[in-house]
């Protein structure tokens, strides 16, 4: 039984790192029966122009931190300005995290990130939805 859930932004410029992640949520979908409405973004231009259109639309983001013109931190100062409750997640090659805190993120993930790492946000942020175990 699939069960609506989150939905997601995952904006990171490099294709092969969303693509990574992606997988990773996509064998969650499958291990617990959800489906998660996943926007791909590869610059913060793009993911800040769908945002405008709905500061209340996604529930998660996970940020690449170093983009081109806009940062993952720029993003997410912006976001957080216009959505106190939803949850920001950061996916960074970046040694420069102290920064971070002033968006208040969820968590901090070094690249590449570990796929039980992306499962603990995914059970933290649809606890109130859905349950899922991942042993066995």
């Amino acid at each position: 039984m699939l069960t609506a859930g989150l939905n997601i932004s995952l904006c990171d410029d490099g294709a092969l790192q969303r693509a990574y992640v992606k997988l990773i949520i996509q064998d969650y979908e499958s291990r617990c029966g959800v489906r998660f409405n996943l926007y791909e973004f590869s610059s913060g231009e793009e993911l800040l122009a769908k945002f405008n259109e709905n500061p209340n639309l996604f529930d998660l983001f996970f940020l690449d931190h170093r983009m081109k013109k806009i940062t993952g931190l720029e993003a997410a100062s912006y976001i957080r300005q216009r959505n106190k409750a939803c949850h920001i997640v950061f996916i960074t090659a970046s040694e420069e995290q102290e920064d971070f805190a002033t968006v208040s993120p969820l968590r901090v993930l070094n690249k590449p990130a570990q796929p039980a790492a992306i499962w603990d946000i995914l059970d933290k942020v649809s606890a109130e939805r859905i349950s899922c175990s991942h042993s066995g």
